[in-house]
């Protein structure tokens, strides 16, 4: 059974990548309502009667919030989420549940049609246990029914979905839920109650899941009206032939949903930005920005850029003169990205500072802050970090490396290349770590530059990473540009190598040129 589970959780998370479902789903309601209208005009009136016209003009209303919803979700970009998709499918599917029940009517007691009027109620009766399941899917999302027993319910929910919907396919060959006579007319089967099964199961599931949920008593009575409004519906329809109005009641529920579970999210969402907005200028100005640095000082020009993934990172880069001949240099990158990895990463940053100002070598300095870190670090995060104390009368880098990724060094007449040195474990990740130190002499017009692993793994469509080869092979086609041309050129290649896919990981580089007394 956990097989099964993981296998429906691998297929679902593949809808949280689909951004053409939106725009497809509004295109799909919109060609829905125009064809049932088409289709209206075309047949007549003619025959029809009251009962059949009052179904079919719900259908049609309905059918236009679905659309108009679709059009609302296509406008707020912003606000998609996997949640969102599942959503738009859900209605997307109402919506053509409610335009095959127009088709049943229009083509009720027409001989000539008798074979589209079966395939429109097997259909029918198909999409309505997907409409079910989608909502289920919706709401385990939405309410977070994430613990065991929920993901068992799921499984169970999915699973039994595919034997329900074979049943209906059979009804083509024989009328187990309903049959077509010669003449056209739709009639219920003697094992009609059958078809009920799946619905009533999955239902119950819903309802107890909903009940026994964390949720807030607003977000249950809103979902559970999904359950409740087509069952008041069904109960007030029964037995009067001509009234199917259960998809236009679960319309009701659906708009009832989007009012308010959607408004909240949307609510969150707007709080959300406006913090986030408020942490990434935060972050920006605690990493310094302020070029040329120093520009006093002739032995030594840098520039430094940080590209988060996110609105906030978790890399950060830093320089400071620690004395009148000492210019520390850092690069890290803390564990895990957004908010939680910019908070970790700007407590780090001052730590390291905070330390190596007080005369400590980059040694000493990364095993006090990994102790300083350790006491207290109950989210067991860490941070990669490469530290050098760069002495700028002679040209001495005394450097550091906790598990971070290899600078790469040009001497004077030379091409860039790594600089391989063992690696000392993460800052964070266990307490009394020894960490080991390194001594480069850099040569008057020697360049450094240093990187985060967003660089070399940034992957391409094909999902090919970027590497350090390609790295030093654009850094050595451009060696003698300055620091601030060496990162921009950097940044474009990735962008070429990446084309449109998204930034999967932050992009932080500094680069030194040391041009000596």
């Amino acid at each position: 059974m956990n097989g099964i589970v993981d296998r429906i959780n691998y297929q679902k998370d593949w809808l949280s990548k689909q951004a053409w479902i939106v725009p497809a789903c509004f295109g799909f309601s919109c060609f829905l309502t125009v064809t049932s209208v088409v289709l209206l005009a075309f047949r007549g009136l003619d025959g029809l009667k009251t009962e059949w016209m009052f179904s079919m003009g719900a259908d049609l209303f309905c059918m236009a919030i679905c659309t108009m919803l679709c059009f609302s979700a296509v406008l707020n970009s912003k606000a998609r989420n996997s949640d969102t998709y599942v959503f738009i499918t859900l209605l997307t599917t109402n919506a053509f549940a409610l335009f095959l029940d127009n088709v049943c009517w229009l083509v009720q007691g027409i001989p000539q049609f008798r074979l589209i009027n079966l395939t429109a109620n097997v259909l029918f009766y198909m999409f309505g246990y997907i409409l079910i399941y989608l909502f289920w899917e919706y709401i385990r999302r939405a309410l977070k029914l994430s613990d065991k027993p929920m993901k068992m319910a799921d499984a169970f929910v999915t699973v039994m979905l595919y034997p329900s919907l074979v049943l209906c396919l059979l009804n083509f060959v024989y009328p187990l839920y309903f049959s077509v006579d010669e003449n056209g007319l739709y009639k219920h089967a003697a094992q009609f109650d059958v078809s009920q099964v799946y619905l009533s199961i999955t239902l119950t599931v819903v309802f107890i899941s909903i009940i026994c949920s964390r949720a807030s008593k607003k977000d249950k009575f809103v979902a559970i009206s999904f359950v409740a409004i087509p069952m008041v519906n069904q109960i007030l329809t029964s037995g009067k032939f001509g009234f199917s109005t259960q998809y236009a009641a679960m319309t009701v529920s659906i708009v009832l949903i989007y009012g308010v579970l959607f408004a909240d999210r949307e609510k969150t969402l707007a709080s959300t930005e406006m913090e986030l907005g408020v942490a990434t200028k935060i972050q920006a100005n605690m990493l310094p920005n302020t070029f040329p640095f120093m520009p006093e000082r002739g032995e030594f020009d840098l520039y430094a850029s940080m590209s988060p993934a996110k609105e906030v990172g978790g890399d950060f880069y830093d320089f400071f003169m620690v004395d009148e001949d000492h210019l520390a240099l850092v690069i890290a990158d803390v564990s895990g990205k957004g908010i939680p990895a910019a908070l970790f990463m700007m407590a780090t940053k001052i730590l390291i500072k905070n330390t190596v100002m007080t005369g400590k070598s980059p040694r000493e300095t990364l095993i006090t802050v990994n102790n300083q870190i350790c006491e207290n670090n109950e989210q067991e995060m860490f941070v990669t970090v490469w530290l050098g104390i760069l002495d700028l009368s002679d040209g001495t880098l005394v450097t550091a490396n906790a598990g971070h990724e290899y600078p790469v060094i040009k001497n004077p007449d030379g091409d860039f290349e790594l600089f391989k040195t063992k690696h000392s474990f993460v800052v964070g990740g266990m307490q009394g770590i020894n960490y080991k130190e390194t001594e480069i002499k850099l040569k008057p017009n020697s360049k450094l530059f240093v990187y985060t692993d967003g660089v070399p793994e940034a992957e391409n469509e094909n999902e090919n990473q970027y590497g350090c080869d390609r790295l030093i092979s654009v850094l050595n086609r451009h060696k003698e540009e300055p620091p601030e041309k060496l990162l921009s050129v950097v940044s474009d290649d990735i962008k070429a190598f990446t084309q449109e896919q998204p930034q999967f990981d932050d992009l932080t580089m500094l680069c030194i040129h040391y041009k000596g007394k």
